[in-house]
């Protein structure tokens, strides 16, 4: 099934004689719209770049699963948007559908995103005029399989930029496939601010079975290994065994294939009263009742979550991986512990949990840096890119 939407946008505005007022025709694309990092990302560039310059389109290649943000992307009815839904890499009339929508679109400039977009984007690119495309790698990925390492050294002489987030992607994923490291460029995550929006905190702790005057220590994630989840329960189960304070409670937001063995482990730590996991939620609207918020993670690449969070102006306390330490200064605006020791991110969480000057004092610097990530800081450097290499590729 392929489904496209043109509605909002005529192709006869789409001026393509160099001159000055010429609107650059872009194809964003990804897998699917799950809910997640890359995905959220994504909505976010489409949502934002300048219509004014740019012709955004969306192209999904996937199915979607149960928890996405497809009811978000109505909101952007006025956006072009091209579904596909691949069965696998050998589905031929797929590639064929892909194809011809390049073909028949010519856009101007690729932008991808994970791996299977951009494998598929860049060897179809071949065959439709060789246009400019981005891609971005938004993690460090230990486990990735050799074919996959190999197609990325090759597909990157025919790419204009890889995007990472830090400074941990850009030598992980150098020196994985061997790619010289002028080719990437460092494009931190955007976040979009809070502002002065007003919440009802006790509804929102009301609505998940939460007492009103609960403190609340936790995270909003995926429930897979990547985000260190368990070593989180274990960090609570040692905390609540100390500690004597009866109004702190642990959350868990979010969703994932690794849900039922979570809710088992509380269970056998004997936590579930105190410890609850919740189906996920918009983060903006849930982050105003944390507390402290944790970010447990075995590896990352720049956390959005954890972003979101000092932006929100929460206190947090994460692990010292990937580009976490580029952003979280240990002491300054949070706390950093070791990953997989639950005793470290106790000992942590306990020292925020007991310091009230020490959390006002680091969520007052979480804010302060979240602002160097805003979103139309982000915006304006894509376009920069993107503007650069339209002209480069007309002349």
């Amino acid at each position: 099934m392929t489904e496209t939407n043109n509605m909002g946008i005529s192709e006869q505005n789409i001026k393509r004689d160099g001159n000055v007022g010429v609107r650059i025709k872009i194809l964003f694309i990804i897998g699917n719209l799950d809910v997640g990092g890359a995905e959220k990302l994504i909505i976010n560039q489409v949502k934002n770049i300048d219509k004014n310059k740019f012709v955004p389109h969306l192209c999904t290649l996937f199915p979607y699963g149960d928890n996405n943000y497809s009811e978000v992307w109505k909101e952007l009815s006025d956006i072009p948007y091209h579904r596909f839904n691949f069965k696998g890499p050998y589905d031929v009339f797929s590639w064929i559908k892909v194809w011809s929508i390049l073909r028949k679109e010519k856009f101007d400039i690729f932008c991808c995103h994970l791996f299977e977009s951009n494998f598929i984007i860049r060897i179809l690119n071949l065959f439709v005029g060789r246009k400019p495309v981005f891609i971005f790698e938004h993690n460090v990925y230990f486990k990735k399989q050799w074919w996959k390492i190999l197609a990325d050294k090759i597909l990157a002489k025919k790419t204009s930029k890889i995007f990472v987030d830090s400074h941990a992607i850009l030598n992980f994923t150098s020196d994985q496939e061997n790619i010289d490291k002028d080719k990437f460029a460092i494009l931190p995550y955007p976040i979009e601010l809070l502002g002065d929006k007003t919440f009802d905190l006790a509804k929102i702790k009301h609505d998940l079975g939460l007492p009103d005057n609960a403190f609340i220590i936790g995270t909003v994630a995926r429930f897979v290994e990547q985000k260190g989840l368990p070593y989180f329960i274990q960090a609570a189960a040692k905390i609540l065994e100390k500690t004597k304070r009866e109004d702190i409670y642990f959350l868990l937001v979010g969703y994932g294939k690794m849900e039922l063995d979570l809710r088992m482990m509380v269970d056998d730590l004997k936590i579930n009263s105190r410890l609850l996991i919740s189906p996920p939620k918009d983060i903006k609207e849930i982050l105003p009742i944390f507390d402290i918020f944790v970010v447990p993670s075995l590896w990352e690449g720049q956390p959005i979550a954890m972003l979101e969070a000092m932006a929100s102006g929460r206190s947090v306390v994460a692990t010292k991986v990937g580009g976490i330490p580029e952003i979280l200064i240990d002491g300054k605006n949070g706390l950093l512990s070791e990953p997989k020791d639950p005793n470290s991110l106790a000992k942590a969480i306990t020292k925020m949990l007991e310091d009230e000057k020490l959390r006002v004092r680091v969520g007052i610097e979480a804010k302060g840096t979240a602002h160097n990530y805003s979103m139309p800081i982000y915006i304006n450097k894509l376009e920069k890119y993107f503007l650069d290499a339209y002209n480069e590729n007309e002349n």
